[in-house]
């Protein structure tokens, strides 16, 4: 009955070493391919590296525990009850949880968020359904590099900005920096929401509406319509993350123009000139529609909603 025992042991802490360092493979994969930012923002990627670490070590350690010849015991010493899954149905069930997830991560590609999941989480339509005073205390967004903005003294330091790789999180802007962001696309006439200033100057847009009226724009994004949109409009959407892709909002700005041949989640880059429409009892921005083409999706296609630092 011992050996029994022990070889149930032996069993158990085998198959969860292999799962530890399966799934420790599996971050390791995304970390390598950069998919990692496709579930999570880059701030958090420091916490995987330690992940990694932890399950590497526990991994080892049940391994080594399982293949040990050293008789198990079932005892830690603490008040609680532990015992392993006693019928071969009940470990399956088990196992598989954590071996069908970790399986399928190595054996699918992974997908970007789209219209599907968009339709099931409330649009921020120029950062309208959202408290846009949030972004000037320190919750909302985004980059300490100064700008890819609006007038040509801004492309010079829109360069520099852009040559950082975007799988790296932007710093949160400064106050100093994002009121300087709020009055270069006050003063200018054309306005390019770029990716690592994208939540904060679609509020800025909003929250300053009557001055962007007749200012042109351009943004890239992929086709999103709503159920009751007319065959001309569409909202050019972002999904914007603060931590995950749990936590993802959906960003956008409505469209409208010759759009009705294009399908939705096909990512397209806008140009056209600021209006205001009436949507859901509220004023939102649209684009009026001067040039639309079809782009490739970016290698990035989330926006990173990091804050706004108070001084």
């Amino acid at each position: 009955m011992m050996k029994k025992t022990n070889e149930a042991h032996t069993f158990h802490h085998l198959i969860r070493g292999i799962i530890l360092i399966g799934l420790m493979l599996l971050l390791f994969k995304l970390l390598l391919t950069g998919n990692i930012t496709l579930l999570i923002a880059p701030k958090m990627i420091r916490f995987i590296y330690f992940t990694l670490f932890v399950l590497l070590t526990l991994g080892i350690i049940l391994i080594i525990r399982g293949t040990s010849e050293q008789k198990s015991t079932n005892q830690c010493d603490c008040e609680g009850e532990h015992s392993y899954p006693t019928s071969i149905g009940k470990s399956l069930f088990l196992y598989l949880l954590f071996i069908i997830p970790i399986t399928t991560g190595f054996l699918f590609a992974n997908n970007v968020l789209d219209s599907s999941v968009a339709m099931n989480r409330t649009i921020k339509l120029g950062a309208s359904s959202s408290d846009t005073n949030q972004i000037k205390t320190i919750k909302n967004n985004k980059n300490t590099e100064k700008t890819n903005s609006t007038s040509d003294k801004n492309k010079t330091s829109s360069t520099v900005n852009n040559k950082n790789n975007f799988d790296n999180q932007p710093e949160p802007l400064t106050e100093k920096e994002y009121k300087k962001l709020k009055t270069d696309m006050l003063r200018t006439k054309n306005i390019n929401i770029n990716d690592q200033l994208y939540v904060p100057m679609m509020s800025i847009i909003q929250d300053n509406l009557q001055d962007m009226i007749g200012k042109t724009v351009s943004t890239k994004g992929f086709v999103y319509r709503e159920k009751n949109f007319m065959q001309n409009q569409i909202i050019v959407a972002r999904f914007g993350i603060s931590c995950c892709v749990a936590d993802a909002s959906v960003y956008g700005m409505m469209a409208k123009g010759n759009v009705t041949a294009l399908p939705k989640d096909k990512w397209v880059q806008v140009t056209g000139v600021i209006a205001q429409t009436q949507f859901d009892g509220g004023t939102i921005p649209i684009i009026k529609i001067k040039q639309i083409s079809k782009i490739a999706a970016p290698k990035q296609p989330y926006v990173f909603d990091v804050g706004v630092k108070i001084e």
